[in-house]
């Protein structure tokens, strides 16, 4: 793999291998991958949130820091259609505002709010606050009253006072925004609305979870998947109900419903009956097969280990069988999981993989994960997953020295402190 190439997986990944490969090579230009990771972010979770602080790091070692700059407020300016990547660029547009770069500043306020991506109206504004306060949330406040004004059936909920009011506990945020409503017609435009939307949520219905009305989910959702507030409101009488339905159940789409509640809690009686369905063939649109594999995963016997050996030696999606190994584990095993990584290199299967792996070896603590693991690390995206890989690792003194040597520049801080 060429230095370039090498640059370019870390960066998708997210790894402190960039830093290390950019102090080691201060003559080369990185500034395209550079680039390319302010305007995309790479993250595989939303959840996982903007990798800024990390691509910042980078530009601060680049030659080509002007270039940069100019394709992220370029960037900032003509995002249309990535929330995750305008977030970014928000975030990074406010490392240079911070360092009095007025340019980057008013580009920020530019760009706020301006309704290009759907339910993202509003991206940006805790970069807002944290430039400007107070000044900064009524020009937040006015902005958004103003498309209120012509947009009168829109909806705003107070969010982002609650945001305001958190990082800033010493200021009544609402009895300003009140007081400067008096002049401003906008600000009265927004509290209003504010007041008009929480008076809808007073007589929204919240859901009610028991068993009555899981029956009635099961029955009647097309969602295949159950949710846990359903599982949590279940006695154990009613748990083993629910199991007595699943085994004389017919249809296969409420099968998959009954499974995935066993998918959290452990099924009441012998898995004889859900192993007949693990060994079925998988249907995407019941997701029999992979809530029955994951029920599985409370049991342990020779008949699941030896389902679980023949499916990952054959299938194409060996992410739905991982889960059998979970208890089912032994010496020797890390050779296969290692073989079923190196097959794949899309994200996606990749990701699948990962939930499996950590959930084997969470249980199973041993030195033969470090092959898996660490092949795994190579190729995954997800920084969140990445953290518990390294977890895993360290508890059982596998680390190796090059990861150990990145962790302090990964772009997930928690990685971070470890």
């Amino acid at each position: 793999m060429t230095l370039r190439q090498k640059f370019h997986s870390a960066i998708r990944r997210g790894t402190g291998e960039t830093h290390l490969l950019m102090k080691s090579n201060p003559t080369f230009d990185f500034s395209n991958d550079i680039i390319k990771a302010s305007l995309t972010n790479y993250a595989y979770d939303s959840s996982e949130g903007s990798r800024a602080l990390y691509v910042s790091e980078l530009i601060q070692l680049s030659k080509q820091q002007d270039k940069i700059r100019r394709a992220i407020l370029k960037g900032l300016a003509t995002e249309r259609k990535d929330s995750c990547a305008l977030l970014q660029l928000f975030d990074l547009a406010t490392y240079y505002a911070k360092q009095g770069d007025n340019e980057a500043k008013k580009a920020i306020y530019k760009r706020f709010f301006k309704k290009i991506i759907d339910n993202y109206d509003s991206c940006g504004y805790e970069t807002i606050i944290q430039l400007d306060g107070l000044d900064g949330l009524k020009f937040i406040a006015t902005t958004i009253g103003k498309s209120l004004e012509k947009n009168p059936d829109g909806w705003q909920d107070d969010e982002v006072i609650r945001n305001f009011q958190f990082e800033y506990p010493k200021i009544n945020a609402f009895d300003e925004l009140k007081k400067e409503s008096l002049k401003n017609r906008y600000i009265k435009i927004y509290l209003d609305n504010i007041k008009r939307t929480e008076k809808n949520y007073e007589k929204y219905q919240r859901p009610v979870f028991n068993y009555e009305t899981l029956q009635e989910r099961i029955e009647n959702s097309r969602l295949i998947f159950i949710p846990p507030a359903f599982t949590k409101s279940l006695t154990k009488s009613e748990i083993k109900k629910v199991a007595n339905e699943l085994l004389i159940e017919k249809n296969n789409l409420k099968k998959g419903k009954y499974l995935s509640i066993f998918s959290r809690i452990k099924f009441p009686y012998s898995y004889e009956p859900i192993l007949k369905m693990a060994k079925s063939r998988p249907n995407k649109n019941d997701r029999v097969v992979e809530w029955a594999v994951m029920a599985l995963e409370f049991f342990s016997g020779e008949d699941l280990r030896q389902l679980a050996i023949k499916k990952l030696s054959k299938t194409n999606s060996p992410w739905l069988y991982l889960n059998l190994l979970v208890n089912n584990y032994k010496i020797g095993d890390a050779k296969l999981l290692k073989t079923i990584v190196d097959r794949y290199k899309n994200e996606i299967d990749i990701h699948a993989l990962v939930w499996g792996l950590v959930d084997i070896y969470k249980t199973n603590k041993t030195k033969e994960c470090k092959q898996p693991l660490e092949a795994i690390y190579d190729k995954l995206t997800c920084g969140l997953h990445r953290k518990e890989i390294i977890e895993i690792m360290i508890e059982n003194n596998v680390l190796p020295k090059r990861i150990k040597k990145e962790i302090p520049f990964d772009c997930n801080e928690e990685i971070r402190k470890l």
